[in-house]
């Protein structure tokens, strides 16, 4: 399939932005080649520990791996993404580190300004995910109001509008005080 990527397209190169999965993964990939360093390696360096999120990981101890639920109550087994495909989305965090990767990328940008890689709707930047069992949703509006949606046994549609939902109060309550 690699040999062939130039063949698939989905409309005139440079003209709509596509996301993709095996583009991050191929990122990766180039990244950890031209450092000659592994990717998770080159991601704490440059980024997680400039951002003091030193729990994010790509491997967390069983202990600290929360599932969901599926047929009949029992717990899914957990989704990993390690190797090639990491770049992708293979990362474990806690609610609480999602909340503080979001808020010191986009609304104190410590890093500079957000990549193009987040998702723009109007005033809103924002990225979501969902794996076996689990759905994320994280977004910041332009004037620091944010939100983060996690949901075990959640599929990312219900997570996407549960975000909007909080995000459209903070709105409302916001301009109420003013």
């Amino acid at each position: 399939m690699v040999r062939n990527l130039n063949s698939f397209t989905t409309g005139t190169p440079g003209q709509k932005a596509e996301y993709s999965n095996l583009g991050y993964a191929l990122l990766g990939a180039a990244l950890a080649s031209a450092a000659r360093a592994p990717y998770e390696e080159l991601l704490h360096e440059h980024v997680l520990a400039p951002l003091d999120l030193a729990a994010i990981t790509s491997n967390p101890p069983p202990d600290n791996q929360l599932s969901g639920r599926g047929f009949l109550g029992r717990h899914l087994r957990p989704w990993t993404m390690n190797g090639a495909i990491l770049p992708a989305g293979g990362l474990w965090a806690t609610p609480r580190d999602t909340a503080h990767l979001l808020t010191r990328l986009l609304v104190e940008r410590r890093l500079g300004e957000p990549a193009p890689s987040w998702q723009t709707t109007g005033r809103l930047r924002w990225h979501d995910g969902a794996t076996r069992g689990a759905s994320v949703f994280a977004g910041a509006m332009d004037d620091g109001t944010w939100v983060v949606v996690h949901r075990l046994s959640g599929q990312p549609l219900p997570t996407e509008k549960m975000a909007a939902q909080v995000l459209k109060n903070a709105v409302t309550e916001t301009s109420r005080e003013i």
